[in-house]
């Protein structure tokens, strides 16, 4: 018989009621301690967005202070581009000690111990390679089976060069001396031309004003490369990117990432003809090219044909740029004239003293910016091509006695110089 309480008619068991008091403690206790979890979850939870955002500012404005106050940041940049096989693992550490030394030679106090400070090199880390990648679009040239990349860009994206001060001499109408000075100091002329002070009045010449047009929605710079297998002393053979065509890849790359522009770099192979090299039909075959370039994009207004020098064996046309030994470069002018017979008449170009004018003030501009960086301006009879627009030049960067990392260093003082004078600076 079992025993128990009767209350009102009522019969309670004892046992049932002692497990069902602890049943409710338990049940009061489980429930105190889930909502004490949930309320550390949500503070943490909080505390960690918040610890996020801190972070992102920190990021921020750490960015931005060393863009505007330092150039090591840049210099870090340059150092990425010049060696594209380091792990993303090595940019992340190279990076840190970069932002670190920074720091801690700057008057803020971050401290770079904190575990957070790795969330915020990653943060730069990210910022920086957001600007990594240009937007382009591909162009079809004379070659059915070539298709050059059009880089386009809504506006400067990074500084990769160096913007020089004036360390040379700066050349006005006052100082410049006269027409004769001007081309016994900075020209060659050979025996096979001639140039009057007719053709380049030095006033005129110098007061000529030069720039690009338009927005760079739309093309505005056409590079190419008549002589497009032009080597250096130590190219790849079977890498065409260690060629001309790779000192033109940086100097497509600084104009559109640095300065801003929309550029088209053509890389047909205008010097092979019917399977063999032909660097004097390479000349019809270029202009083909770009007539055809400029006519299906009229938004262009400066035209660089590049290429490198050929010289003797001995000779190494070489200076230092930013710390870096870099390839001497030359501007080329032809006059359409031979010295004994005359004017070519079938090489007229209606642009020769627009010319003329342009690779003077370049010439200028590189002796107050960069005063051992340009050889004399070359002067022959021939007319190279360069009636195809008003702005239009031809640029010899180093020669084959250069390695190929010199000439790719002389594409980035060369992108200043070209951005000075189309701005008229």
């Amino acid at each position: 018989m079992q025993q128990g309480i009767h209350v009102n008619g009522w019969r309670l068991n004892v046992k049932e009621k002692t497990f069902q008091v602890i049943v409710s403690v338990l049940i009061i206790v489980l429930s105190i301690y889930i909502a004490s979890k949930c309320i550390d979850t949500i503070v943490k939870d909080k505390a960690k967005e918040n610890i996020n955002e801190a972070a992102v500012q920190t990021a921020n404005f750490l960015v931005g202070e060393i863009i505007e106050n330092t150039s090591i940041l840049t210099q870090y940049m340059i150092y990425m581009e010049n060696h594209g096989d380091l792990s993303e693992e090595m940019k992340k550490q190279i990076l840190e000690s970069v932002v670190t030394e920074y720091i801690n030679g700057s008057e803020y106090s971050y401290d770079t111990n904190d575990p957070g400070y790795k969330q915020v090199v990653q943060l730069i880390y990210d910022k920086v390679n957001a600007t990594e990648q240009p937007e382009t679009t591909q162009l079809e040239t004379v070659e059915e089976t070539t298709t050059q990349p059009q880089t386009k860009v809504e506006e400067a994206k990074k500084e990769l060069v160096p913007i020089p001060e004036m360390t040379g001499t700066k050349y006005t109408k006052d100082n410049l001396g006269s027409f004769k000075k001007v081309i016994e100091r900075f020209y060659t002329v050979t025996a096979a031309t001639t140039i009057r002070e007719s053709d380049m009045p030095l006033d005129k010449a110098l007061s000529e004003k030069f720039k690009i047009k338009g927005n760079n929605k739309k093309p505005q710079i056409l590079i190419y490369h008549t002589h497009s297998m032009e080597a250096f002393s130590n190219s790849n053979s079977e890498d065409k990117n260690t060629t001309i065509i790779g000192v033109g890849n940086r100097l497509e790359k600084v104009l559109s990432k640095q300065f801003g522009y929309n550029v088209i770099h053509d890389k047909t192979t205008y010097d092979i003809v019917n399977g063999v090299l032909d660097r004097n039909e390479a000349y019809t075959q270029s202009e083909k090219g770009v007539k055809k370039i400029l006519k299906d994009n009229p938004s262009i207004s400066l035209v660089l044909d590049i290429h490198r020098d050929g010289v003797n064996d001995n000779t190494h046309l070489v200076t230092e740029i930013n710390g870096k030994p870099t390839a001497k470069i030359m501007f080329l002018n032809g006059m359409s004239r031979f010295k004994e017979s005359g004017d070519i008449s079938y090489l007229h170009n209606d642009y020769l003293f627009e010319n003329l004018a342009l690779t003077l003030q370049m010439k200028l501009a590189a002796e107050a910016y960069y005063p051992d960086f340009t050889r004399r301006n070359y002067i022959n009879a021939y007319e190279y091509n360069l009636g195809v627009c008003r702005q239009c030049m031809l640029i010899e960067i180093g020669a084959q006695t250069n390695t190929y990392q010199e000439a790719v260093n002389a594409a980035e003082p060369l992108a200043v110089l070209i951005d000075k004078v189309m701005r008229g600076e």
